[in-house]
């Protein structure tokens, strides 16, 4: 086995016992270099620049349906890119599925069951990769149907079913399912996930947790990590002023960074923090990304919460 790989191996318990964190990039990152036309290629090629720049992770990502099969034909090659640079898949987004949640028929239909069997084959191929993010797509209702009450209930039921069917079939994978909630999704926010669970009783789905997301439809973004606790399974960091879903790079918004990485720390948080910045040029593309793991490096620096802990511990 190569130096690379027993890295691989051990990283995750050497962040475990030392507390030492883990920074990557989301999908922005390679779609800001690459624009939404990327291929795998493009993730192959963009992963050097990461790996020499002390990140850790990347998030790889079916953006569109008729790349699904490239990803397949071609994962076992950015896999092994990925393990020879020393970087780990932190969670995979089926960002094309975004469709099988956007109005009444797709929710209704088996959209999207046999395309995420392909993506629990492909993430199964990233050693150490546990995690494949769903996004739940804004909600599209009927421009001629009015919709009442037991039509909306017919349509929360109807969403309940396909998590729970995606749920199945990631879990057969020995994988775990995360929700990503868009603006304006019939999930509606963090109160909706915890509604799913209370009526569905579901213990395994998780909370990829989108600061920017979260922030422009108005949750108090301090108070997630607490009602999220153990069930936020990633990351995609990024900033704005909390009345537009925009992608800034950490520190150019109004998100209270301190604040925020101490409540995810002090609520058990241990994954990757992962970067989402969309950047406006391919050029300001590493400036974006180096400025942005500054800050939430400066973040962990200042938690009390960690410090606190490093004095128990004297």
């Amino acid at each position: 086995m190569t130096g690379s790989g027993i890295y691989l191996i051990v990283k995750p318990i050497l962040y475990a016992i030392f507390g030492v964190r883990m920074f990557g990039v989301s999908p922005a990152y390679f779609f800001s270099r690459y624009t939404t036309e990327f291929h795998i290629r493009d993730y192959i090629d963009g992963l050097e620049w990461l790996a020499k720049n002390s990140f850790t992770g990347f998030q790889p990502e079916v953006f569109k349906p008729d790349r699904l099969n490239e990803w397949r034909d071609g994962v076992r090659e950015l896999a092994d890119a990925a393990r020879d640079l020393g970087l780990s898949a932190t969670q995979f987004v089926a960002h094309f599925l975004l469709s099988t949640t956007r109005d009444r028929e797709a929710l209704c239909s088996n959209s999207g069951i046999e395309e995420m069997k392909v993506v629990a084959e492909i993430t199964s191929q990233f050693p150490n990769c546990k995690t494949v993010t769903l996004p739940i797509s804004p909600f599209s209702a009927s421009p001629v149907v009015i919709e009442k009450s037991n039509d909306y209930r017919h349509l929360w039921d109807a969403l309940c079913r396909k998590l729970l069917a995606m749920d199945e079939i990631v879990k057969a994978a020995g994988l775990r399912l995360a929700i990503e909630i868009v603006p304006g999704s019939l999930l509606g926010g963090t109160e909706g996930l915890l509604r799913f669970y209370r009526e569905t009783g579901n213990s395994t789905i998780g909370y990829n947790f989108d600061t920017g997301h979260a922030y422009s439809s108005k949750e108090c973004l301090l108070l997630i990590p607490a009602k999220l606790a153990g069930r936020i399974y990633g990351t995609h960091l990024k900033d704005n002023f909390g009345n537009e879903n925009l992608a800034l790079l950490p520190g150019k918004g109004s998100i209270l960074w301190d604040r925020l990485i101490d409540a995810l720390l002090a609520n058990g948080y241990e994954g990757s923090f992962d970067l989402e910045i969309a950047s406006s040029q391919p050029d300001k593309v590493f400036e974006d990304y180096l400025q942005g793991k500054a800050r939430i490096m400066s973040a962990l620096s200042a938690s009390q919460y960690r410090r606190q802990k490093e004095e128990m511990h004297l």
